[in-house]
């Protein structure tokens, strides 16, 4: 089987797949708060309910904005934090300059955005919103400096990605709070 003919198997198998999933079957019924987030996204859908996949039943089972944005934020911040234990644990392996920027100034944005957006969105939704979106400076950042030291990291490059939707989605979640 040559590669295109592999490819296409590998990518009808995946549109099999997602068909029948529960969250695409909710799609045609009954949608979620999470997901509903994700069709919002002009761009991005599938990406977006690949990784609600990945969430916690918090997230999945979410019957209020309030609970999605609290239970979306408690996990971007988790998420954050392992991701940037990942880039430390990286940089003392490969002491590149771009990594560890990455591993220290971006993600401690991102761990800190996180934070207060968490921390705040109860009280001062305005501001919490607004530190869920700077979150994904974060991510853009450590993408830039490693493209300017021409460091290519697939794992790199799915984390910043994770991180840059994580920050949407608990941006759109908290703005709906307060609608």
């Amino acid at each position: 089987m040559n590669s295109s003919a592999l490819c296409s198997l590998v990518v009808a198998l995946c549109l099999v797949m997602v068909s029948y999933s529960p969250m695409a079957a909710n799609a045609k019924g009954e949608q979620g708060l999470a997901e509903s987030l994700c069709m919002e996204s002009l761009e991005n859908r599938e990406e977006c309910l690949v990784l609600l996949k990945q969430a916690g039943p918090k997230i999945a089972k979410a019957k209020t904005f309030d609970d999605l944005a609290q239970a979306t934020l408690e996990w971007a911040l988790a998420k954050g934090r392992d991701g940037q234990a990942f880039l430390k644990g990286l940089a003392k392996i490969d002491n590149n300059p771009a990594i560890v920027q990455c591993a220290n100034f971006d993600y401690d944005g991102v761990v800190a955005s996180f934070k207060s957006a968490l921390e705040g969105f109860k009280d001062d939704p305005q501001t919490a919103s607004y530190d869920a979106k700077v979150a994904s400076d974060g991510p853009a950042g450590c993408d830039r400096g490693l493209a300017s030291a021409n460091v290519n990291n697939p794992a790199i490059t799915a984390l910043n990605r994770q991180i840059f939707f994580l920050s949407d989605m608990a941006f759109k979640a908290v703005c709906k709070v307060h609608l």
